[in-house]
């Protein structure tokens, strides 16, 4: 492991530690426009009739297992904010990151950047997604807000990734 880190370029290694932020980033990103919203939605409110009951119903039911796999579900099933491509999309950076956060010596090569680069396309896009769900969720029901073309709304955890994409110049 030392022999490989020694054969890297201060770029290279610069390069690599930056994507794994990039991923780590990118999940912790998703993750706070899934769980906690939803949670928050529910909480302290009683429901009368129309679409929604109760947190336990319409979203735990969905997968008793994992609350993030069940708020992935109700994302995709119940509210249509995103569909079985971004699920995949989100599964498949979960495992990456997974992998990445306990593997980090081990995957010190530039290999792990080209080989992950469509995922990572991939992941932009459904993080405009999710906080373009998120932005319109949160004021899209403010009166001065009729007429908006929401399709091209960002949120601010999209805005945070762009800026931090346009900071960091090294992924290029």
């Amino acid at each position: 492991m030392t022999e490989r880190v020694s054969n890297l370029t201060d770029n290279e290694l610069t390069k690599i530690l930056t994507y794994a932020g990039y991923v780590l980033l990118s999940y912790e990103l998703i993750r706070s426009m899934i769980v906690d919203p939803i949670k928050l939605f529910y909480k302290d409110v009683e429901f009368h009739g129309g679409p929604f009951k109760s947190y336990n119903e319409d979203v735990l039911s969905r997968n008793k297992k994992s609350e993030f796999e069940a708020c992935l579900l109700y994302l995709k099933d119940f509210m249509e904010a995103i569909d079985d491509y971004d699920l995949n999309t989100i599964q498949a950076l979960r495992k990456h990151r997974n992998n990445l956060a306990h593997e980090l010596p081990d995957r010190l090569n530039m290999d792990e950047i080209s080989d992950n680069s469509v995922l990572l396309d991939k992941v932009k896009d459904v993080i405009f997604k999710l906080s373009n769900y998120r932005a319109y969720m949160e004021i899209g029901h403010e009166p001065e807000l009729k007429g908006v073309d929401w399709s091209s709304v960002r949120g601010h955890e999209y805005l945070l990734l762009e800026t931090i994409i346009s900071k960091v110049k090294t992924l290029k």
